[in-house]
């Protein structure tokens, strides 16, 4: 089994201390093999935010797989958040981020859906470079065929219904038909502080959108969360954790067998061979 940890809108600088404080225990207790945190680390990107975020990142057990959020911009400093937004964040959080998991079950990655400046009033909104999507695409395309292919970021592509906010992310609807039509298993995300599992459809393939809560005071009317993502070789199992006030309890699981993820596994390696368009020359390694 693979044993995923999965954060977001942590905020430092309004983060909740008393969730953060009862963790520990419970990250113990789930053993987790890897840790993945979808942006927002911090409240307004500043230096001493990100030393504390670094410190507490630097203390979960295992590798960590990271992106980076629109708070993690300088929200003070048009310049710095012009010229270089994400300078803060490569001192403090990109030593600690391995940019690739990989073991017998899964292949996580991430992508920066955030921007410092944009032309449009709303700099908050999220932004999928399709260039670059496809570069991840590929990358999951090299590995084995087998494994759930997991993508890291911080924006939902498509915003849920129960979403407390509703936005639009650039190009977010042809980079999620990209990702199925791609063979992506799920889409890691935040932003919305309100946990979610979405299934979709938007290629002939199956894909989870999947959100974590927020770790932080800014809660929405819920209550502090993150995610615990279980993958067998049979299933996957999804599970929201949040803290009541006294300690972290489980939520009823999403369970979902493996070989309902993606159509396309079970039609084969050939027709995956020739839906992914690789060419003879990059063979996939079979099972």
């Amino acid at each position: 089994m693979t044993s995923i940890l999965h954060f977001a809108d942590i905020h430092f600088g309004v983060e909740d201390q008393s969730a953060l404080a009862k963790l520990g225990a419970t990250i113990d207790k789930l053993e987790p093999d890897i840790s993945v945190i979808s942006g927002d680390i911090t409240q307004t990107g500043s230096e001493e935010e990100f030393a504390r975020a670094a410190e507490w990142i630097a203390g979960l057990a295992g590798p960590k797989v990271i992106t980076a959020g629109n708070h993690d911009t300088p929200m003070y400093g048009i310049i710095d958040r012009m010229m270089k937004p994400f300078d803060r964040y490569a001192d403090y959080i990109d030593p600690l981020d391995i940019g690739l998991f990989e073991d017998e079950n899964v292949i996580i990655q991430s992508m920066n859906t955030a921007r410092g400046v944009q032309m449009k009033l709303d700099w908050s909104v999220g932004v999928v470079d399709l260039d670059r999507l496809d570069t991840v695409i590929a990358r999951f395309h090299e590995s084995d065929w087998n494994k759930l292919r997991l993508l890291n970021v911080h924006h939902p592509f498509i915003y849920p219904p129960e979403s407390p906010l509703q936005k639009t992310t650039d190009n977010g609807p042809e980079a999620l038909k990209r990702l199925a039509d791609g063979n992506c298993d799920m889409v890691l995300s935040g932003h919305v502080h309100v946990p979610f599992v979405v299934e979709r459809k938007p290629g002939g393939s199956e894909l989870l959108s999947v959100s974590s809560g927020t770790l932080s005071t800014r809660r929405r009317d819920n209550n502090p969360a993150f995610n615990h993502i279980a993958v067998t070789a049979d299933e996957l199992v999804i599970t929201m954790i949040e803290f009541d006030g006294e300690g972290f309890v489980r939520s009823e699981a999403f369970r979902k067998p493996r070989h309902e993820l993606s159509a396309w596994r079970r039609d084969g390696y050939e027709t995956m061979r020739k839906k992914a368009k690789i060419l003879d020359t990059q063979p996939l390694r079979e099972p």
